[in-house]
């Protein structure tokens, strides 16, 4: 059994923030929670509203239709109101003029209404009211006798409506961007280096000491240029750093990650995709920069590129980012969205990695004959920085082991070679880290990556005889991986954010499958599981 939520209101009414206070509650009694946040693209104003899915079984994903709907204001009950379900309940901060409606106490004063709205959840849902007043407590850093008031006026008023089976899972609620932070935290991050740009930008914004209690420098640079470049400065010098954008943003940084791949300088890039082309709809998702990121920078290199599905992916996957980049000495990518950005997860309380944190840097290296760029049968050389003992060059021409630029046709073509011999390397590496995954069981297969992966996952149980693959590394394409898990498939179906099937495409050019049929939405919002059943038109059963 699952629930929904639906809180909604004009942009600065609490919308975002009481939704989350409601989903730490539903965490802390146990149950799996995924919201899903949607607001305008302006600067100030517009109708925005939280959609909070979850259940004692795991939610992955969001559902469009809602048990209870708390309307902050009139034009949320008119927009959100078709999507009640009959037996559902209007709770509103108002008379709006809607007979079904349960009007909040407190609802005229400014928020009392969300903190009354959150009491009568907590009875409607049967959730402790102790438990609940303490994420208030936790939220406001301390609980003032009104807010309290408010809260003990809505659970006294509502009602028991939906009983639950009790959650027992140890979770708390995060999102992408904050997992992303926590995961460079803990592989000891020093430096990150950003211009702000939706969605990216949350990550960059729990990185600092007022959140982390660490002390990672986070600047903020004049535009996304600087960001990348000054990174670079940074990882020649012997940083752990990261820089990151969206859209425009990692086109401009495209020179300087091409620097990274030519001077081998570790660098991992938070690339997380908005609705484009160019300013597009900023503040909703899309899958649409999959090849661009694939190519982005000019000249041939390799890269490392992880496509993570949901939260606790994006912490894991942040964290091998870090390890690929410094042991390999090349860009590696974490390939996010909008969609897994912003919305929150329920993750476990202790994230996990399979990557070592250790650095794989050389302390002290040989005066006469360290070689920046060494020849060695798996293409990556021993890094070393300035100040420890040897000459270190870093260059964007094209040279010789040493650093020293070349246009000699044998050193240009065996740079080229080393340079790819690393790509092969890395891919059988990466190879241990399951970049490819199966779940369900079926003769036909649905394929996907990134954020599509909660609907899917919640999709599974109503489409009899399919199984899903995700494909969580990007580059090198894990092509064996894939041909394995998808041997003896009657169907495959590829699902996709975007217009034109990108994943399609590539899954064609790296291992000659070809899909039957792309499933496609691109219009800026992610897919839903009835989306999804609906789409594939196979057995569907009634939830």
């Amino acid at each position: 059994m699952r629930r929904t939520v639906i809180f909604a209101g004009e942009a600065g009414s609490g919308v975002d923030r009481t939704a989350l206070m409601f989903g730490r509650t539903l965490t802390d009694h146990g149950y799996s929670c995924f919201i899903y946040r949607d607001y305008a693209s302006l600067i100030r104003g517009g109708h925005n509203f939280s959609v909070v899915t979850f259940g004692s079984d795991p939610v992955n994903s969001h559902d469009n239709k809602a048990d209870v709907i708390v309307a902050l204001g009139k034009e949320a009950v008119s927009r959100h109101k078709k999507d009640l379900l009959r037996e559902g309940v209007l709770i509103t901060t108002g008379d709006y003029g809607d007979d079904r409606a349960v009007i909040a106490p407190g609802g005229s004063g400014r928020h009392l209404g969300n903190n009354s709205s959150l009491g009568m959840l907590a009875k409607m849902f049967g959730l402790d009211p102790k438990k609940a007043k303490k994420v208030l407590e936790n939220e406001f850093g301390g609980i003032s006798g009104t807010v309290a008031t408010a809260f003990d006026a809505g659970y006294d008023l509502a009602e028991a409506s939906f009983p639950m089976r009790r959650g027992k899972a140890s979770v708390r609620m995060m999102d992408g961007g904050e997992a992303v932070a926590c995961a460079a935290i803990h592989m000891g991050v020093e430096a990150a280096f950003y211009y702000p740009m939706t969605p990216a930008t949350g990550a960059f914004s729990k990185l600092g000491p007022e959140y982390s209690g660490k002390t990672v420098k986070v600047i903020r640079t004049e535009d996304e240029i600087a960001a990348a470049n000054a990174a670079l400065g940074a990882s020649f010098a012997g940083a752990r750093v990261m820089t990151g954008s969206s859209g425009g943003g990692l086109a401009l940084m495209g020179e300087a990650i091409s620097l990274a791949g030519m001077a081998e300088l570790p660098l991992v890039v938070y690339a997380a995709q908005r609705m484009g082309p160019s300013t597009g709809v900023p503040t909703y998702t899309a899958q649409g920069d999959i090849k661009f990121i694939l190519a982005l920078g000019p000249g041939e290199f390799p890269k490392f590129v992880v496509v993570p599905g949901d939260a606790e992916e994006a912490y894991e996957m942040t964290a091998r980012a870090f390890y690929f980049a410094e042991k390999y000495r090349l860009p590696a990518f974490i390939l996010s969205d909008k969609h897994i950005a912003e919305s929150y997860f329920s993750v476990p309380k202790k994230p996990i990695t399979d990557v070592p944190v250790a650095r794989s840097i050389i302390k002290r290296a040989a005066k006469k004959d360290y070689r920046s760029y060494e020849m060695t049968s798996e293409g990556y050389s021993a890094m070393a920085i300035p100040g420890s003992g040897a000459v270190v060059r870093a260059t964007s021409y094209e040279h010789d082991e040493y650093g020293f630029t070349t246009e000699d046709p044998k050193m240009i073509t065996a740079m080229n070679d080393k340079r790819k011999r690393k790509s092969v390397a890395l891919g059988k590496e990466a190879s241990k880290y399951l970049p490819i995954v199966s779940c369900g069981k079926g003769s036909r297969v649905v394929v996907f990556a990134g954020s599509v992966k909660g609907a899917v996952i919640d999709a599974l149980p109503f489409i009899n005889g399919w199984r899903a693959i995700q494909v969580r590394h990007m580059e090198p394409f894990p092509k064996k991986e894939f041909l394995k898990a998808i041997k003896g498939a009657r169907e495959v179906i590829v699902i996709e954010n975007n217009s034109t099937g990108l994943l399609t495409d590539i899954i064609r050019e790296k291992t000659g499958i070809e899909a039957r049929r792309t499933i496609l939405k691109y219009d800026g919002r992610p897919f839903t599981s009835d989306e999804i059943v609906s789409a594939i038109k196979i057995n569907k059963k009634k939830r």
